[in-house]
């Protein structure tokens, strides 16, 4: 496939795509929902219970460089496949597992196909799009984690109530399984595919607007995650709601990035310079996160804020996932440099949460040093993108 794209942008390959985006992030959101029915089944521990939900982050932040570079030998298209596959066989075994370890060798499958799918996806999606659409269909792959969280947030509960966690799980294989037969009806099976050498390895790891864009997708990661993925928590905990409330109000606060991240896709179809799309997203999340955080405002205007918070956000993802195209689309790189992002984007989400909570425990003025916190952390993104070196593109 040549790295200048396709002449025309296959827009069918690009729904198949995002299709495979949403039902592997789908796992992240449905494991969350279920959490609890699962820990009353198994007897699972607080501990054990933190690890099953962090097997997805700790495969991507351990592995996501080499997992990626490997994977460009198989080529993106088929790593999808065998991604959307796994999930399919994690999910439809994990319903009829009844050990607490059963459990867990399957959700080490689904973290094993979410991090294959979210690997080879990026690189095929700049692809399989002309050099007109690319900015834009490469921005628009960040609402993949959005949607699918989110809407497994929402849905799974219901489904859970009206199956059993098992009915949930077959019914989440069941749509894997549609939709790895759209993928390989429509999606390109050897997209990408090269043989993976320490050169391509080596050129992501020396490419500052590579190592640059890496880091700044972790900074955002953490400040998302410390914000409206312990939103949940903090409405039950300060405002006295139920936890299936608070997990509505959780999901749509993580939808609303979704809207943000096609904002930011058109944004820089349109010719808007990244320079200016991720600072302005920054200075959103900045003016919103004290609302936020800090108990003493009304539940309303904390909810409004996080809702801000993340549509703002939304446009950050977008430009860093098409800034990152720009530079090693159709490369030997290419599969490395979203291995990159992707570790870069896992550490954040592990260690982003933990030390946001510690700040605000150990300091007396906690939700105005959380909030300065992360006001630093947005501004070093927004330093990152103004700092990106122009035009440049791996060799």
């Amino acid at each position: 496939m040549p790295s200048e794209g396709y002449p025309a942008t296959s827009w069918t390959a690009v729904a198949g795509l995002m299709g495979a985006g949403v039902v592997a992030a789908a796992q992240i959101g449905g494991a969350s929902a279920a959490l609890p029915v699962l820990q009353d089944e198994f007897g699972l521990s607080s501990t054990a219970a933190a690890w099953y939900l962090s097997t997805v982050s700790a495969l991507g932040a351990i592995g996501g460089a080499l997992l990626g570079w490997l994977g460009q030998t198989l080529g993106f298209g088929r790593q999808v496949r065998l991604g959307l596959l796994a999930i399919v066989l994690a999910d439809l075994g994990g319903a009829a597992v009844d050990s607490l370890a059963g459990l867990l060798v399957a959700r080490v499958g689904e973290g094993l196909g979410l991090v294959m799918v979210i690997l080879a996806a990026p690189p095929l999606l700049a692809e399989v799009s002309s050099p007109s659409h690319r900015r834009l269909v490469s921005g628009a792959w960040g609402a993949y984690l959005p949607v699918g969280s989110g809407l497994a947030a929402l849905l799974v509960p219901p489904a859970i109530g009206e199956w059993g966690w098992r009915g949930a799980s077959v019914a989440d294989g069941v749509l894997a399984a549609v939709v790895l037969v759209l993928a390989l009806r429509w999606v390109p099976s050897g997209g990408g595919r090269g043989r993976a050498t320490a050169a391509g390895l080596l050129g992501a790891f020396r490419s500052r607007s590579v190592l640059i864009i890496a880091a700044a997708f972790g900074l955002y990661s953490a400040q998302f995650l410390a914000v409206v993925g312990l939103l949940p928590a903090s409405l039950v905990a300060d405002e006295g709601l139920t936890v299936a409330a608070a997990g509505v109000l959780g999901a749509i606060a993580f939808l609303v990035s979704a809207p943000g991240n096609f904002l930011g896709a058109y944004l820089l179809h349109r010719g808007a310079p990244l320079r200016w799309v991720i600072p302005a997203g920054c200075l959103g999340m900045v003016a919103s996160a004290w609302a936020v955080l800090d108990p003493a405002h009304p539940m309303e205007l904390r909810v409004a804020a996080a809702l801000v918070f993340s549509f703002a956000g939304g446009m950050v993802p977008a430009s860093l996932f098409a800034a990152l195209a720009a530079v090693s689309a159709g490369t030997g790189a290419a599969g490395a440099a979203i291995g990159l992002l992707t570790q870069g984007s896992a550490l954040g989400q592990l260690l982003g949460p933990p030390l946001v909570v510690a700040v605000g425990t150990a300091l007396a003025a906690g939700a105005t040093a959380q909030s300065l916190l992360l006001g630093c952390f947005a501004g070093l993104v927004a330093l990152g993108a103004v700092m990106l070196p122009r035009g440049e593109r791996i060799a």
